[in-house]
């Protein structure tokens, strides 16, 4: 039986009409879309169900505005159901500007209840439900027109083995009293950071081993000039420029313009099909001299970047801090063992080093419901710090 298809705007709006009269306690929700040459997702499909509706939404035929959704994504007396939906929010934040609340993941879930972090869709559903999903439409073209009958099902499938997903896993979760515990991560996916950041922080997702100042100073320029024109074009940033090119140029003396011309071509980056070498050789020279001003603009920059690289290489704590870090994540590693979660969710390395140099009850380590995972074994730490 072919999936009910949302094709057309009227459709759409009854259909969302539909769902609001229904008046859900939730609607499971998943997307389908490319993002190989692009700066946002090109959405393909949005799936929704409820347990007495399940539709497939289909905007491209006639370019639909999504608009008619936005109801049940802010209604707060309806959850909003995703499978590791950071990208499916993501498309929400890209199309309205605001994110669905409140929201329920079932891959987060999953990870709380100790069935394993990072659980992928299908093997939750074989685990949990004991059906085997087909994954025969998985790399599908989610652009091209028309879509078979088995690529629908399969889009829709999603939803469907999620909304008997979500009572099993809320029922679980409640019955082990951590139902709390995943509040932090959906609180993550519910902040316009985690979609939107400023160009000039993206060079912070660059990876790189600089230890010096200058080359920092020149990457995050690049980056930031590569943000916004990537954002401007709509292009995939390493579409634009890749990031070893700009790793390159960050490390080398400044490159003549010819030289930095023929780096691109061997790269065949976009940046010389849509004609902006021009303005990047521009930025790029004006990064450069920024590491040779000596004058108030470059002193500010200089203290940034040293500032900078203290928090990527702290300095080395002493021995009794690392002893005590030492001891922690001895502590931290068998609590998470016994629980069956991974350790990072309870305490990351900033958190551990923290509290080992200066103990304290109102540590985020013991705040929320980390405050009862711990059995008293945090306890020698301020015996130890009352000792002093």
């Amino acid at each position: 039986m072919l999936p009910k298809i949302i094709t057309t705007q009227q459709d759409l709006e009854e259909i969302s009409q539909s769902f609001l009269a229904d008046s859900p306690e939730f609607v499971c929700i998943d997307t389908e879309f490319v993002r190989q040459t692009t700066y946002w997702p090109e959405l393909g499909l949005i799936q929704i169900a409820s347990l007495s509706e399940a539709v497939v939404i289909d905007p491209i035929p006639n370019n639909l505005s999504l608009s008619p959704l936005l109801p049940i994504l802010r209604h707060h007396g309806i959850v909003k159901v995703f499978h590791s939906g950071r990208q499916d929010m993501e498309i929400f934040w890209m199309k309205f500007k605001e994110l669905p609340s409140p929201i329920f993941d079932t891959q987060i879930a999953a990870t709380f209840l100790g069935l394993g972090a990072g659980m992928g869709y299908e093997r939750l559903v074989d685990n949990l439900l004991g059906i085997g999903v087909d994954k025969s439409s998985q790399h599908t073209d989610w652009l091209k027109r028309p879509l078979s009958k088995e690529q629908l099902k399969y889009a829709l499938n999603d939803v469907l083995y999620m909304r008997q997903l979500y009572p099993l896993l809320l029922q679980q979760l409640k019955e082990k009293n951590r139902f709390e515990w995943m509040q932090d991560e959906l609180d993550i996916l519910t902040k316009e950071e985690t979609y939107f950041i400023q160009s000039a922080d993206v060079w912070k997702r660059v990876k790189h081993q600089f230890r010096g100042w200058k080359e920092l100073s020149i990457l995050k320029d690049l980056c930031a000039w590569r943000e916004e024109q990537a954002r401007e074009q709509g292009l995939n940033r390493t579409g634009l420029i890749e990031d070893k090119i700009i790793l390159t140029l960050c490390q080398s003396p400044l490159l003549p313009r010819k030289e930095c011309e023929d780096l691109f071509k061997k790269g065949r980056q976009l940046i010389l099909k849509r004609n902006l070498f021009d303005e990047f050789f521009e930025v790029y020279e004006k990064a450069y001299h920024l590491t040779q001003d000596e004058g108030e603009i470059g002193q500010a920059r200089y203290l940034e970047m040293k500032a900078a690289l203290k928090k990527i290489y702290p300095k080395t704590l002493p021995e009794s801090i690392r002893s005590r870090a030492s001891k922690l994540k001895d502590i931290l590693n068998g609590t998470a063992n016994d629980l069956g979660i991974p350790s990072h969710l309870i305490a990351g390395r900033t958190d551990i080093e923290s509290f080992s140099t200066k103990p304290l009850r109102s540590h985020k380590i013991l705040t929320g419901w980390r405050a009862g995972i711990w059995n008293g074994q945090l306890e020698s730490f301020f015996d130890e710090e009352e000792a002093k």
